[in-house]
């Protein structure tokens, strides 16, 4: 009996991880993608987009614990993006897709966004343990693709 158990373990572990794109990871329900490359905003947002997903759009306390949580355990970079912009409005941040949706849940940092030298984009940096942090879109950074799995 336990060796039946073990082995419908095994296949569903197995099972569950493939249900996400080579170099995908699947945290909750989506999947998630931590870019080694570093790229601006525009080439992340293309990127991610080009992979058949888009910039991570973090829409919950729970969803950012695990992306964050991960970062703290796994994450490479000093600095990701995020799927978030002022762009279209000065001081109002919405997920680029779809269609500049309103952030809702919110996990800025301490005293951010700060808007300090023109800082138009979403990132998560790891001095903040991640939290969320306003940057100019034309900065070089690693960034976090999502994947409906």
């Amino acid at each position: 009996m336990f060796a039946v158990l073990l082995f419908s373990l095994v296949v569903f572990t197995a099972g569950a991880a493939a249900s996400c794109p080579r170099r995908f990871v699947k945290l909750g329900r989506s999947c998630y993608l931590f870019a080694s490359t570093t790229v601006d905003f525009a080439g992340a947002n293309s990127f991610c987009q080009f992979s058949g997903s888009r910039l991570v759009i973090i829409s919950s306390r729970h969803e950012d614990h695990l992306i964050r949580g991960y970062l703290l355990r796994h994450g490479k970079g000093a600095t990701y993006y995020i799927g978030g912009t002022d762009l279209r409005e000065e001081g109002t941040f919405t997920w680029e897709v779809p269609h500049w949706k309103t952030v809702g849940h919110k996990a800025w940092d301490h005293g951010e966004p700060n808007n300090k030298g023109r800082e138009r984009c979403m990132s998560m940096r790891a001095s903040f343990h991640y939290r969320w942090n306003d940057v100019p879109c034309s900065k070089r950074l690693r960034f976090i693709c999502e994947r409906a799995h």
